[in-house]
């Protein structure tokens, strides 16, 4: 049987409540000497210590929350959930903290939402692109519960980390305008969230800006999926005035653009150019590697959780932040054919 801090306690002729106070570092100091004789006999007696009963003691889980956008099937195959998750527990790490990502409940039910955040099961929660209708970070902040947001809508009274959206979809649309392309469509994400307005509102200013036509029929939903992607590709190539170019809210609609390219018979950047926007890995295995907005993903988690972590212990929180991204040049993008300008 696994020692106990009774057993300690018993065997130094101590109370257990100064044991729990010098393996746990408190809530009440104990002297140097006392500490010391306390984790030598824990470490005599092989103690290994309960993270449940620590606490009980602290009132801590040492576990941060991770809250996706939505909960939907595959929905953690996202290349850009990936590296957003992968950040976050990176971060993480280094505070000792673990992770519960939360899979099962519903954005809409507001008592399902308030028992999965509020049971004492993390000290704080990541929120990643909350979108508009989002009832969790309502009732998070109404619990007082340490939150922070990556993306997303922005939240009142709550650190949010983003990234430059505006401008990346300027830098996207330069590029092609550049290589001399006037017929640009887009592929928007999802009506509810912000990141997907904001792509949507920068590409139809930069067409105003730039004189050239804003064609309602060149803009398609779909919905930050690769299938998404492929549909809105194929809307567009039996267009009698086809655009030239696509210019995609995330790289997942692009590459599942580019995928339906190929199964129509279109080459690609030969017959259409086409930019994603995350600048995930995935930009790399496909084939022509990806044209994409590269967000600071891995700056954005570690600023995200290191604002919590400054919230959890009482320290003064960071600031909301606006990253910025770059564009990243691969062989999606060429001039258009002569034929189509």
């Amino acid at each position: 049987m696994a020692a106990t801090i009774k057993d300690i306690a018993r065997k130094l002729n101590i109370s257990v409540s100064t044991v729990s106070y010098a393996l746990n570092g408190g809530p009440r100091p104990v002297p140097d000497e006392v500490r010391a004789r306390v984790l030598e006999v824990a470490k005599e007696l092989n103690y290994r210590p309960s993270r449940i009963a620590r606490s009980m003691i602290t009132g801590r889980s040492q576990t941060i929350g991770i809250v996706p956008p939505e909960v939907s099937e595959n929905v953690f195959l996202s290349p850009y959930l990936h590296q957003m998750i992968n950040g976050i527990v990176n971060e993480a790490g280094k505070s000792h903290q673990d992770l519960l990502i939360f899979t099962r409940y519903s954005s809409t039910e507001s008592e399902e939402l308030m028992s999965v955040l509020v049971d004492g099961r993390v000290d704080g929660v990541v929120f990643i692109a909350p979108h508009f209708s989002h009832k969790s970070v309502e009732i998070a902040t109404s619990t007082h519960l340490p939150c922070v947001a990556v993306s997303g809508a922005p939240l009142k009274g709550i650190a949010s980390f983003t990234v430059n959206n505006e401008d990346g979809i300027r830098q996207a649309m330069q590029h092609l305008f550049d290589l001399g392309h006037r017929k640009i469509a887009h592929i928007a994400g999802r009506e509810d969230m912000l990141d997907s307005v904001l792509r949507l509102q920068a590409y139809r200013q930069f067409l105003a800006d730039r004189g050239l036509q804003l064609n309602d029929q060149w803009v398609r939903f779909g919905e930050f999926q690769i299938d998404g992607g492929r549909r809105a590709f194929e809307e567009f190539a039996v267009m009698k005035d086809r655009p030239t170019a696509i210019v995609c809210s995330n790289d997942e609609m692009a590459i599942g653009a580019i995928h339906q390219a190929h199964k129509m018979g279109f080459d690609i950047p030969g017959d259409m150019s086409i930019v994603g926007f995350d600048g995930t890995p995935s930009c790399e295995s496909v084939y022509p590697a990806l044209t994409s907005v590269a967000q600071p993903i891995s700056e954005l988690s570690t600023a995200a959780v290191a604002s919590l972590m400054s919230i959890i212990v009482g320290a003064q929180p960071q600031q909301s932040q606006v990253f910025n991204s770059r564009l990243e040049v691969r062989a999606s993008t060429s001039r258009p054919k002569e034929d189509s300008l």
